[in-house]
């Protein structure tokens, strides 16, 4: 896959929300049956609360928007993922974490995003624990041996056939190894061209894969540079909504 193929991805992103959204809001009845996603902060919606990580944001200000509260989410209110949830019909999806410890159901899908996670295994070892991209899959993969225990392998393919798998990875391997010489030797054995035609390579890899699970509907966010969600500026001055201020 190409960087021109990259750019039509995209496009097909944008394109599938204006769809989404001239349906005037919310879908009276789900449009998929469940949707699966995988990324990093971006989409993490409670993953890295369980991990061993400084990647966290189950803490005040972030959710302070949400009806929820902090819940893992790095931002003030919904994710990306959340709002494509509310177009199609969809429950917020729980998190992977919270599915493998049997506290979530899984029908509606699930959300395996990991803060700090990326295509290359290293990425975000610095901050700590973090499920990368692979991993990520293998945590699909406990999900798949689940349904199987709670449908038939006809019923299962037609589910996984007619569901959403939304991926956002990509952030993570420039901002957390390769822009940080100090820590990753990857900017020294990789050209900028060369790395990424190889985050390229792997995730076209790992979207290629999902055909063999019977998966058919792949849609992709915008990779490779980091996407305008909103954090909070300043932590240690922010004590009410009023004084905090999200970029």
């Amino acid at each position: 896959m190409g960087i021109s193929s990259l750019k039509v991805l995209a496009l097909s992103f944008w394109s599938f929300i204006l769809v989404i959204v001239s349906t005037n809001g919310a879908a009276p009845e789900p449009l998929f049956p469940a949707m699966f996603v995988f990324g990093d902060s971006i989409v993490d919606n409670g993953n890295n609360n369980y991990l061993n990580t400084l990647a966290k944001a189950n803490y005040f200000p972030y959710g302070i928007d949400f009806n929820q509260g902090p819940t893992g989410r790095f931002c003030n209110g919904k994710t990306i993922v959340d709002f494509l949830g509310d177009l199609v019909g969809l429950p917020y999806l729980p998190p992977f974490v919270e599915t493998y410890r049997g506290s979530s159901t899984i029908l509606r899908g699930v959300n395996y995003a990991s803060a700090a996670g990326g295509i290359m295994e290293e990425t975000g070892q610095n901050l700590g624990g973090r499920f990368s991209l692979s991993q990520q899959v293998q945590n699909f993969e406990t999900t798949l041996r689940q349904l199987k225990n709670q449908m038939n392998e006809h019923d299962l393919s037609q589910y996984l056939a007619k569901s959403l798998m939304f991926m956002i990875p990509g952030s993570n391997d420039y901002i957390n190894n390769y822009l940080l010489p100090g820590l990753y030797p990857t900017s020294y054995i990789y050209d900028p061209k060369t790395y990424a035609d190889l985050l390229i390579k792997r995730y076209s890899d790992t979207n290629s894969g999902f055909a063999e699970f019977g998966t058919q509907e792949v849609l992709a966010g915008r990779n490779w540079t980091t996407w305008l969600h909103t954090k909070p500026k300043s932590l240690r001055s922010c004590s009410t909504r009023e004084m905090c201020v999200f970029c």
